[in-house]
């Protein structure tokens, strides 16, 4: 059985009749274009290589998340419970949390609204909603 299929492997894959006119041709490089840099070879097969821009974008957006420490489960739970039982309650709480647009750590005061864990998220009442994940303390 296996050597039929070595057959058949062989009939469909070991045909090069087609190409006895250009198989064993020298290789000719291109006079209109350089060769590509061997770095830039496994470059061109990433997302986004093709679009101009993207890497130096991709590399500034990776410089400012590598001030953010990220929380253990267990210490996302703690912060997720404190927040709803801050929800809706007149009490102004200090969030210190990792600014995305800065990729710096900053604080402010504000009074929790509502906090829908289903969507990540915090809302606040003077304040845009932040991410879960990108709060680090609540006092």
């Amino acid at each position: 059985m296996i050597d039929e299929k070595k057959i058949i492997e062989q009939k469909l894959f070991s045909d090069t009749s087609l190409y006895n006119d250009i198989i064993n041709r020298p290789y000719q490089p291109s006079k209109g274009h350089l060769p590509m840099p061997r770095s830039d070879r496994a470059g061109q097969f990433a997302p986004f290589a093709a679009l101009t821009g993207f890497g130096n974008l991709i590399q500034k957006k990776a410089e400012i998340y590598t001030h953010k420490k990220y929380l253990s489960a267990s210490a996302e739970r703690r912060i997720i419970k404190k927040l709803q039982m801050l929800a809706g309650t007149k009490i102004t709480v200090t969030i210190n949390y990792f600014n995305d647009e800065v990729g710096f750590y900053e604080e402010f005061c504000d009074q929790v609204s509502t906090v829908k864990v289903e969507r990540g998220k915090v809302f606040f009442n003077q304040r845009s909603a932040i991410a879960i994940a990108n709060i680090k303390e609540v006092r």
